[in-house]
């Protein structure tokens, strides 16, 4: 709504995108793991509570990889006769650089991703960050980093190195992510001591600090994130990034951004 009402004005067309839509109602993703991340609720979906916007975005793109949740979608368009719905059933790393490749000069966009676990590349952002025309909000999810990074540098596991390159663009990870353990090494009960090149992970802000300067690397605006947790665990970091290079933009989404985290992130 802070969007639509600050963009009235101008003569832009504006777009609302969702690369992981769901159903449009309560998200399955979360269904699957309500006893582990909430209590079980009903709440509106993120499309939902795009569609009730007023003033409403000139145009909605919604897609999902699941054909059920492309089904319901179409129902939700049907219910909303007025409104211009675009639904596509597109992996999102496909949908995205679509969606920026296909804005012009005279549209601007905010794009809400928000995936489970480790669906998004990190490439994808970089077509988000060169249209210069896109305002994102990311739910990044903490929690999959944590768990396929052990907080002991030896228990890495091979196979997942791929999957880690991919979601954080670098394959120099390890090397940020890792430092030597701070108590000496220490022979075990066989006189055999233990490898002196030991590491262990950040902790969980070190973590945080480091994702948000990777983002920052790559958008000229990216506000501090809220990081949102279930019974003290971290879950996702929430994010909001401009790819829009003026300081004059900058200043108006951090204004919104700091009022929208404030007020509803607590």
């Amino acid at each position: 709504q802070f969007y639509v009402t600050a963009l009235k004005n101008k003569s832009f067309r504006l777009h609302y995108a969702d690369a992981f839509s769901g159903t449009g109602s309560q998200d399955p993703k979360i269904i699957e793991g309500q006893i582990v991340l909430i209590p079980e609720e009903s709440f509106k979906g993120s499309v939902i509570t795009a569609l009730e916007i007023n003033p409403s975005f000139d145009h909605y793109h919604f897609n999902d990889l699941d054909p059920k949740h492309v089904n319901d979608l179409e129902e939700i368009k049907h219910n909303f006769p007025e409104v211009d719905i675009s639904i596509t059933m597109k992996d999102a790393n496909t949908f995205v650089p679509t969606f920026c490749k296909s804005l012009t000069d005279n549209d601007r966009a905010v794009l809400f991703l928000d995936p489970s676990s480790t669906q998004l590349d990190w490439a994808t952002l970089k077509y988000v960050k060169d249209s210069e025309k896109v305002d994102l909000w990311l739910l990044f999810p903490i929690s999959v980093i944590i768990r396929m990074t052990p907080t002991d540098g030896a228990r890495i596991i091979n196979e997942w190195r791929d999957t880690l390159n991919r979601l954080l663009g670098t394959n120099e990870w390890e090397k940020a992510l890792y430092k030597a353990k701070g108590e000496p090494v220490m022979d075990d009960l066989f006189g055999i001591s233990h490898q002196e090149d030991a590491t262990e992970r950040l902790n969980v802000r070190e973590l945080q600090d480091w994702l948000t300067n990777r983002l920052k690397e790559l958008f000229p605006y990216v506000a501090t994130p809220l990081l949102l947790k279930n019974n003290g665990s971290p879950l996702f970091l929430f994010y909001f990034a401009v790819s829009n290079p003026s300081n004059k933009v900058w200043c108006l989404a951090e204004k919104a951004a700091n009022h929208i985290i404030k007020k509803y992130g607590g």
